[in-house]
């Protein structure tokens, strides 16, 4: 295949990947891009084994049917990877799901072989869809790491030591398609031979991430990324730090709620148990001779809930994973659900719907949520300290930061499209701190993961390095600020309203 005939047909295989993408996304099958915590990955000698033999039986079909890449068949050792990559990336993601730890378990790797197959068998194109899907997101892995540098020792190119954490092997057949293709040059200087980004290669690059922002990828990987990172931080030692006023207003929150004798209450989204437990939710139920139930998407988090649950044993309290979009319960079940801090990562109206379908007609459901105005950059100290991540986000596109609340507006107006009536909102003023760099990175950047919008969008081993820079530099910025120059004026609200009573869900299966 000639370079102009190769450029053409990569661009267009480029172009048409999104569907695949989201099919991908939807069975989850992923590559592991985006999922790189501070934790070392640990893969059992029995899970190794069902990877192994998966991946070999699904290389050798390709092979035989010369699937990947029909127009450029490629060396074996290429297809095994594509196989093998997504076989490991999707288990440690099942594992994360299961656990909440990288410790990928023989579960977890006949979890990936399931979804593997059941996605390529929807597939029209068969195992075509699987190097199509991997050579994509692999392909802007590559090009996109030489956008960033600028220019890339050739041997770090090959290994792949700064862009590609879930591979060990050489990039030798990429590299040569990616220079056929007239996507990528070679320059040597005295230092010695670099690789680079031609024209072609930047155009394809827009491309590329064109068809992945409108897939959902880039939003799906900072979500994952953001699971991760919870599950690495200490959230209760640095929430009130960073929010001095949080406690009491939740409190107050508590204190407002609508609670009848012998209710059955859900908690959604309920992170670490600083509501359920530490701030008296489930005394204040057990009080009324109710139950409350709480909902969690975390593995790593529910971990952290069972082991306060095992402290307070007297506390009728069950706990459940899930999602707020897909609540695991049946229609009109609970006379009371409420959310604390927890809207901004969701997608509001579909988890607002779920809310009010599982409340009881006559029952309330109460939300306490972050403003959507609310952010950190408003504090002046931080705008200075984080002025490499906004220099990076007007780099790359993106708005510096996301998902640190949702407008008041938006919210009361997904509770009336869920059916709900008698609103009532009740705004509460707080501030914001930095004033402990340690607690506000951790955070902010750890825990809320409030700008993986960004961070999901370069190497990996720039990513560490960036919060490891601002790791560092924290206590300078402190030391050289005025107290009010650490902090800032925040705000949050309170959203109550009620289902009305004799209106049931039409739906009444389970999540």
């Amino acid at each position: 295949m000639q370079e102009q005939e190769l450029w053409v047909a990569l661009r267009g295989a480029a172009r048409r990947s999104g569907p695949v993408i989201v099919r991908a996304l939807a069975h989850q099958v992923v590559l592991d891009t985006w999922m790189n915590g501070e934790v070392e990955e640990d893969v059992t000698f029995e899970a190794d084994g069902i990877l192994t033999a998966a991946t070999a039986r699904w290389a050798r079909r390709a092979q035989e049917a010369g699937a990947v890449f029909p127009g450029y068949p490629m060396a074996a050792a290429y297809v095994e990877a594509v196989f093998s990559d997504l076989l490991t990336g999707t288990a440690l993601y099942a594992a994360q799901q299961r656990s909440g730890r990288p410790r990928v378990t023989a579960r977890d790797a006949q979890a990936a072989v399931e979804r593997l197959t059941a996605w390529l068998e929807g597939e029209a194109e068969g195992l075509t869809a699987a190097g199509r899907y991997h050579g994509v997101i692999a392909l802007h892995e590559d090009l996109n790491a030489l956008a960033y540098y600028g220019r890339v020792p050739q041997e770090d190119f090959l290994l792949g030591t700064r862009h590609r954490p879930w591979s060990d092997r050489l990039l030798t057949p990429e590299f040569a398609v990616y220079r056929q293709a007239g996507l990528v040059a070679t320059v040597a200087d005295g230092s010695g031979d670099w690789v680079e980004l031609t024209d072609r290669g930047r155009t394809l690059l827009a491309d590329l991430r064109s068809v992945l922002e409108e897939a959902g990828e880039f939003a799906w990987r900072a979500n994952a990324q953001r699971w991760v990172i919870f599950g690495e931080t200490d959230y209760d030692a640095v929430y009130h730090r960073v929010l001095p006023t949080i406690n009491a207003d939740t409190r107050a929150f508590l204190d407002s709620l609508p609670l009848t004798a012998g209710a059955q209450v859900l908690e959604v989204g309920a992170g670490t148990g600083r509501v359920t437990f530490d701030l008296g939710l489930a005394d204040r139920v057990a009080a009324v001779g109710g139950r409350l139930t709480v909902v969690e998407p975390s593995a790593a988090l529910l971990r952290v809930l069972r082991q306060k649950q095992a402290a307070h044993p007297r506390m009728p309290v069950a706990l459940v994973q899930g999602v707020a979009e897909a609540l695991p319960f049946a229609d009109d079940s609970f006379d009371l659900v409420i959310g604390v801090a927890m809207l901004h990562f969701t997608e509001v109206e579909q988890a607002l719907r779920e809310l009010a379908r599982v409340t009881r007609p006559g029952g309330w459901v109460a939300t306490a949520n972050s403003d959507g105005r609310n952010d950190v950059l408003a504090i002046p100290m931080v705008a200075s300290w984080f002025r490499p991540l906004i220099d990076l986000a007007a780099k790359l596109g993106v708005p510096p930061g996301e998902r640190q609340g949702v407008p008041r507006e938006r919210v009361e107006a997904a509770y009336a499209a869920a059916g709900l009536v008698d609103l009532t909102t009740t705004v509460r003023a707080g501030w914001m701190s930095a004033e402990d760099p340690d607690a506000f990175l951790a955070f902010v950047l750890r825990g809320g993961a409030f700008f993986q919008n960004v961070l999901a969008r370069i190497p990996y081993r720039e990513r560490w390095a960036l919060l490891q820079r601002l790791a560092r530099e924290g206590p300078a910025w402190r030391a050289r600020t005025q107290p009010e120059e650490q902090r800032a004026a925040g705000a949050g609200y309170i959203v109550l309203g009620r289902k009305p009573a004799g209106r049931t869900s039409l739906r009444r299966s389970v999540g």
